[in-house]
């Protein structure tokens, strides 16, 4: 799901500027401004990185069904997503509704790129503020309200069963702590000769998952855009590395190409995942479940979504609310979450159960995303995509003994705090 930005140079605006012009060319409308058809039909367009098929837009179908007179013109931007959109609010012909990634919505804002919601929320019937899960207040950073997310994703750890009742090792339980990982990974991990048979945890693949396990070390992560990486990071270091290379229960990260799934291939008893995998292991041959990442000095999981927002600059901003009013309601909630199989940020939508997707052999502890949601951030996941994902590489580099513990943490650190900053 995820991204690149900003531009640094006069030159690079510049660029931009003719890019937009090509897209312009690729779109079915001139997204600023609407449109109208005949009979005052106002079209508006709404774009969204992933690329629909006609038998999948059911939500916009549903929304058109109530609203007649609007059509839903949709923009799938497959590829390069936040540096497209970014360069359509440049060169002025962005989309009336723009999904907006997560590292993209303050800063939208903030240059004025989207419009506050607060005027439209404080008339409508169909959503309740405090219906949503925490983290979901907490994202502004100018105390307004500029999107909605249209589901969301969190992050989960994975266990075999069959390999848990096979080492006579119960299950894990929704107060685990890394000590209990960690001892469970040592007698999951099976050895024939110098070669492991069965890992007890699977190396970390995913960039979320470090950024939870240094949140769960008591580190924000980010705040107020910037990092808060310090003790929680050395902390979450020490403890990747002595699984890793210490206790030698979790293999080695890749260090470049395709990353075998370990799990799912069941030759590793747990792995931390982002829920997306509970579709993906449907159809695991052996018997799993899921519950909470451990906790360390707190319970820690990254979210992940896209944000509902108003172009600033387009021409049917009452018809904009109405799509993302709809996007909102139980309806529109109950239909993405079905067909995204994600659950909706409201609780009350999310209780429904719509997303859950029963493999033949897992999972039945459904209600650890109601959990996980509780302790949820949009925490790495709100600046740059690009810099986040190198400092994995760094992070990935002390367990293969390329670098030390203070240089991430007193070089690498800051080295990507300052492309934040040059922006």
């Amino acid at each position: 799901m995820k991204k690149s930005r900003k531009f640094y140079t006069s030159l690079i605006a510049i660029l931009i500027l003719v890019l937009s012009v090509v897209l312009t060319g690729c779109a079915k409308n001139d997204a600023s401004t609407g449109s109208k058809d005949s009979g005052d039909k106002v079209t508006l367009s709404f774009s969204m990185w992933d690329t629909l098929k006609e038998e999948d837009t059911h939500f916009i179908k549903a929304f058109e069904e109530k609203y007649p007179n609007i059509k839903i013109d949709l923009v799938n931007i497959p590829e390069d997503y936040s540096q497209k959109i970014n360069s359509m609010i440049i060169g002025g012909n962005a989309p009336d509704v723009i999904l907006s990634w997560e590292a993209d919505i303050n800063r939208f804002a903030e240059s004025g790129a989207i419009d506050p919601l607060d005027e439209y929320i404080a008339k409508t019937s169909e959503f309740k503020m405090d219906d949503f899960i925490p983290a979901v207040e907490k994202i502004s950073t100018t105390g307004e309200t500029y999107g909605f997310p249209w589901v969301y994703a969190t992050e989960f750890l994975y266990y075999n069963k069959d390999m848990f009742d096979a080492a006579g090792v119960d299950y894990p339980s929704d107060d685990w702590t890394w000590d209990d990982l960690q001892e469970a990974a040592k007698k999951l991990t099976v050895r024939e000769g110098d070669q492991t048979a069965q890992w007890g945890l699977d190396a970390i693949s995913f960039p979320g998952i470090w950024y939870s396990t240094i949140g769960a070390a008591g580190d924000d992560v980010v705040k107020d855009g910037k990092f808060d990486l310090n003790d929680g990071l050395r902390k979450a270091l020490e403890f990747q590395n002595e699984l890793t290379n210490v206790d030698k229960v979790s293999p080695q990260p890749s260090s470049g190409g395709q990353v075998a799934d370990l799990f799912a291939a069941g030759k590793a008893a747990m792995t931390r995942q982002g829920s997306w995998y509970t579709l993906a292991y449907g159809e695991n041959e052996f018997n799993w479940d899921i519950a909470p990442l451990p906790k360390e000095e707190r319970s820690y999981v990254s979210l992940h979504t896209g944000f509902f927002t108003i172009n600033s600059q387009s021409k049917h901003k009452e018809e904009a609310w109405k799509f993302i009013e709809f996007m909102m309601s139980d309806e529109g909630q109950t239909a993405l979450s079905s067909q995204f199989h994600n659950p909706s940020a409201r609780t009350s939508v999310a209780a429904k159960g719509e997303f859950k997707v029963n493999g033949k052999n897992g999972p039945t502890n459904w209600d650890v995303f109601e959990k996980t949601a509780d302790d949820g951030r949009f925490g790495y996941v709100l600046v740059n995509p690009t810099v986040t994902d190198e400092l994995v590489g760094d992070f990935n580099a002390v367990l293969l003994g390329q670098k030390t513990i203070d240089e991430v943490v007193n070089t690498s650190v800051p080295a990507a705090q300052k492309k934040l900053d040059e922006q």
